[in-house]
């Protein structure tokens, strides 16, 4: 896995555990919000703009989480904005590999 410009040998996607092994979430670091006009979101930090074809979701499909997002881009009805890129359900040796088997337009 390229992590920091650097290949790292033996990445494990989960790196914090709590004493018994749980999993820990990290905090994200993606604080900004994306805005009509770019301004800033409700918490005051810098927004980005609005825009078809600017931003691309990338998912593992057996990851809940990215199953939520799929969901909240259908509701607020994304499809036609936001494209979808989806990488294999396994972990390489180099991270996650993306999976041309998966019809992206049909999620």
């Amino acid at each position: 896995m390229l992590i920091d410009g650097k290949w790292v040998a033996d990445w494990q996607p989960v790196q914090a555990r709590d004493d018994k092994g749980g999993f820990v979430r990290q905090t994200s670091s993606f604080r900004h919000w994306v805005t009509p006009d770019g301004s800033a979101g409700p918490t005051g930090e810098g927004g980005f703009p609005a825009k078809a074809g600017r931003y691309r979701l990338y998912v593992a499909l057996i990851c809940p989480w990215a199953s939520r997002t799929l969901i909240g881009r259908t509701l607020k009805g994304l499809r036609d904005v936001i494209p979808v890129s989806v990488v294999r359900p396994e972990l390489g040796e180099q991270g996650w590999r993306f999976d041309d088997g998966v019809d992206a337009g049909a999620l």
